[in-house]
């Protein structure tokens, strides 16, 4: 009996199989680096919104000291030529 035919089988088994993880491991790579990407980008972002919250805090901490150390002054005193009546 010939194993010939068995041996073909085998081997085009095998070239498949190579074809097919060559072409899961491309696709694997390639959601790494867009999930990299993502998480790149979503880590910017919370940074940016960490950083924007941080300084409303000490923007309201050094108002409220402000508020609690000075007299009562006139809101529009600071502004400037604003509201200057040019009628």
């Amino acid at each position: 009996m010939s194993y010939l035919p068995t041996w073909i089988a085998v081997a085009v088994g095998l070239v498949l199989l190579v074809a097919v993880l060559v072409r899961s491991a491309r696709t694997v790579r390639r959601f790494g680096a867009t999930a990299s990407a993502v998480n790149a980008r979503f880590g910017d972002e919370t940074g940016h919104l960490r950083a924007r919250s941080a300084a409303l805090r000490v923007a309201m901490k050094e108002t409220r000291a402000r508020v609690k150390h000075t007299p009562a002054d006139v809101p529009s005193e600071r502004r400037g030529r604003q509201e200057d009546d040019r009628g």
